[in-house]
C-alpha cells in the first residue's frame, strides 16, 4: 500500500474513532451559549475569548478520548453491533488508538488547568481528571450495568453545557450583577439538564439497539434485562414524560413569544411524538437505530432553540 493511501486511511479512521460531529457539536453549543446568551445579552463574564476557546478544546478532546477509550475496550461487541463503524483494525491500530487517547488527555488537562485558573476556580482543575477516570471507568465496566453508564455518559454529555456557567459566568457574580447572572445561570442550568435527560433517552434507545452485541459480551443493560419487545414502553414512558414538560413550556411561551413556540413545536415536539411512534413500532436494530438519530437531532434543536429565543427576546425590546 503506497505511503498516500496509508496517510487517508488513518486520517479516516482517526476522525471516526473521535467522532468529529459530536465534537462539531458539543464546540457549537457552547458558543452558541457565548454568543446569544452571554454576549447577546450583555451577561458580564470572565474569560476571554482565548480562554473561552481553551474551554472549548478541553471539552471536545475529553469527549474524544472517551470515544476513543469506549472503542478500545468495545472491539468486540463493535464487531458484531457496528462493523462499519469500526476504526481500530481498518485504518487504526490497537496502539496507535492507545496513543491518541493519551495524547487527547494530555491536552485536557493543560487547558483544563489554564481555564481553571483563568475562571479563578484553581481547584476545579482536577474536573478534566475526574472526568478521565469516569469515562475509563465507563469503557472498563460500568457501561456493562444497568442505568449507571447511561447516567454517567449523559452527565458527561451534559457538563460542556453547565460547565460554560460555571467557569464564564458564575465567577463574574457580585453584589451588582447577581441580578442579571442568576437567571442566567438558571437558564444555561436548564438547556444542561434537558441535555442530559435527552441523552439519557438516547442511551437506552442505544442500548436496545445493540443488544446482540452486548449481550454476547456479558453487558447487563436495561434492555437485555427487560427484552426488546418491554424496552420499547420504557422508553415510550420516558419520552412522555419529556414531552409533558416541552409541552407545557410550549403552551406558556405561546403567551408571549409565537415565534419561539412555534419552534418548540415544530423542531422539538413534534420530533418527540415521531419519535414515541418510532419506538413503540421498533422491531429490529434498524428501527432502533432511526430513533435515535431522531433523539439526537431533538436534542441538537432543543439546544439551538436558545438561538431563537435571544433573538424573539431582543426584538422585543
Amino acid at each position: 500500500m503506497d505511503v498516500g493511501r496509508r496517510f487517508f486511511m488513518v486520517m479516516l479512521a482517526f476522525f471516526k474513532i473521535i467522532r468529529w460531529p459530536n465534537l462539531a457539536i458539543i464546540a457549537l453549543v457552547q458558543y452558541l451559549i457565548r454568543f446569544f446568551i452571554i454576549e447577546s445579552l450583555n451577561v458580564p463574564h470572565v474569560l476571554n475569548h482565548t480562554y473561552f476557546f481553551l474551554g472549548v478544546l478541553c471539552s471536545i478532546t475529553l469527549a474524544a478520548a472517551g470515544y476513543v477509550i469506549n472503542d478500545i475496550y468495545d472491539v468486540e461487541a463493535d464487531s458484531t453491533n457496528k462493523p462499519e463503524r469500526m476504526a481500530i483494525g481498518n485504518g487504526l491500530t490497537l496502539n496507535g488508538a492507545w496513543t491518541i487517547y493519551g495524547v487527547l488527555n494530555v491536552i485536557a488537562i493543560i487547558s483544563g488547568y489554564l481555564v481553571a485558573g483563568a475562571a479563578g476556580f484553581q481547584s476545579l482543575w482536577m474536573l478534566p481528571v475526574v472526568a478521565i477516570a469516569l469515562l475509563y471507568l465507563y469503557a472498563i465496566d460500568l457501561k456493562k450495568r444497568v442505568l449507571l453508564g447511561n447516567i454517567l455518559v449523559s452527565l458527561l454529555t451534559a457538563l460542556p453545557v453547565f460547565l460554560v456557567a460555571l467557569f464564564d459566568v458564575l465567577p463574574a457574580a457580585n453584589t451588582e450583577t447577581a441580578e442579571l447572572i442568576q437567571p442566567i445561570f438558571y437558564v444555561i442550568s436548564a438547556y444542561a439538564g434537558f441535555a442530559f435527560y435527552t441523552n439519557f433517552i438516547r442511551e437506552i434507545i442505544k442500548d436496545a439497539e445493540d443488544v446482540e452485541g452486548d449481550d454476547q459480551e456479558g453487558y447487563r443493560t436495561l434492555a437485555i434485562i427487560v427484552g426488546r419487545n418491554y424496552i420499547r414502553y420504557v422508553i415510550t414512558l420516558l419520552l412522555i414524560v419529556l414531552l409533558c414538560f416541552t409541552g407545557t413550556f410550549n403552551v406558556y411561551l405561546f403567551q408571549s413569544d409565537v415565534v419561539s413556540s412555534a419552534y418548540l413545536l415544530l423542531f422539538v415536539n413534534i420530533p418527540i411524538l415521531l419519535t414515541i411512534f418510532r419506538v413503540l413500532t421498533a422491531k429490529t436494530k434498524v428501527d432502533f437505530k432511526k430513533a435515535s438519530i431522531l433523539m439526537k437531532l431533538i436534542m441538537l434543536t432543543g439546544i439551538v432553540s436558545m438561538v431563537v429565543f435571544t433573538l424573539a427576546l431582543k426584538a422585543q425590546f
